[in-house]
């Protein structure tokens, strides 16, 4: 017990220089990036707030009215406007819906899409057998676990691709969405 109050004695001579003026400078300065970070989360909430109006006219007012007179390409103001098909899509969350997605990606020749972990765990003792168990895990008497995925880009590309050939795709599945969304970029010379 004495080690404790020794240790507590010994840092008391941290506040030596600590004033009345030196604690009122501190907590100003705390005070000061409290409102800092109050300013930050309230012009984080504004630019979500702009890119959802933004995104509003990229996915569903622009597009509209350009389909509505005929046009996937028009020059506004010096910016060249195009509509480009956009595809979004998720692998499920639940396991067993995860398992019903990767079924089908097997079912309709996708299986090159889909990525693999097998991990193994092994005792302290066992590193040599560690490094030479990669032919025969099953001989070993180990049962590896398998992990799937498929990365979130590949999944759109593969959506994209097979619904713009005409190919089998459980967009419902995969809770996917496909539309039309306007890409500005600006023109030569301006």
């Amino acid at each position: 017990m004495s080690d404790i109050w020794e240790k507590e004695t010994a840092n008391a001579g941290a506040f030596d220089g600590f004033t009345t003026e030196a604690g009122s400078e501190l907590s100003d300065l705390i005070r000061q990036v409290n409102g800092i970070n109050k300013e930050l989360v309230s012009a984080e909430e504004k630019v979500k707030g702009f890119k959802g109006k933004r995104d509003r006219y990229l996915y569903e007012l622009i597009p509209a009215k350009m389909q509505e007179l005929g046009v996937d390409k028009v020059e506004v103001d010096g910016n060249a406007v195009s509509l480009i098909t956009f595809v979004s899509g998720t692998m499920p969350k639940d396991p067993l819906q995860k398992q019903a997605a990767m079924a089908h990606l097997r079912d309709i020749g996708c299986s090159d899409f889909i990525k693999n972990t097998l991990t193994c765990q092994f005792g302290r003792t066992q590193d040599n057998q560690a490094k030479d168990i990669k032919a025969d895990l099953e001989e070993a008497g180990l049962y590896p676990e398998l992990g799937e995925k498929v990365e979130p880009s590949t999944l759109k590309k593969l959506i994209k691709d097979r619904i713009q050939n005409g190919q089998e795709i459980d967009t419902e599945m995969f809770n996917a969405n496909v539309g039309q969304v306007a890409k500005l970029s600006a023109t030569k010379g301006t």
